[in-house]
């Protein structure tokens, strides 16, 4: 499967709310997708299957030296794929043309494919967050240091 990877345009806001609301456990309103947009937009990546969004990362720039990733999400039966690693790595490309030093993402605790997937790409947990998520539910915090 050959892959396309492009930048989030508002005209996809159904179709990545819907792989959102599908693939990640937190629930978010659309007005939530258009301000990470709005705020970054060349940190909202999106991968395509024949013209059909499979998975997207989005993320902001917290400060001068931080990016911080929001939300990454593929498809199921698109995972394993490379999917989540072009997107990450996109995602980082973007981060060093502002000259960001680090990268923070927050992971619930109990899942740990996405903390595999992480560390296996650099990230390291640098803390636990109690009761990060609406259902109450701990987070890491990791963090990688751009090279």
């Amino acid at each position: 499967m050959a892959f396309y990877y492009r930048k989030f345009n508002p005209s996809n806001l159904n179709e990545v709310a819907e792989i959102a609301r599908k693939n990640l456990t937190e629930r978010y309103s659309d007005e939530i997708f258009l301000s990470i947009y709005r705020r970054w937009p060349e940190g909202f990546i999106l991968a395509e299957d024949s013209g059909k969004i499979v998975g997207f990362i989005s993320g902001s720039i917290e400060n001068l030296w931080t990016a911080r990733i929001l939300m990454l999400a593929v498809e199921e039966r698109y995972r394993n794929a490379g999917i989540g690693s072009a997107l990450l790595d996109m995602f980082e490309r973007e981060a060093r043309k502002k000259n960001v030093t680090n990268i923070r993402l927050e992971v619930r605790t109990d899942n740990s494919n996405a903390i595999k997937f992480y560390q296996k790409r650099k990230y390291i947990i640098s803390d636990i967050l109690p009761r990060y998520y609406s259902t109450g539910d701990d987070a890491y915090l990791m963090i990688k240091i751009l090279e």
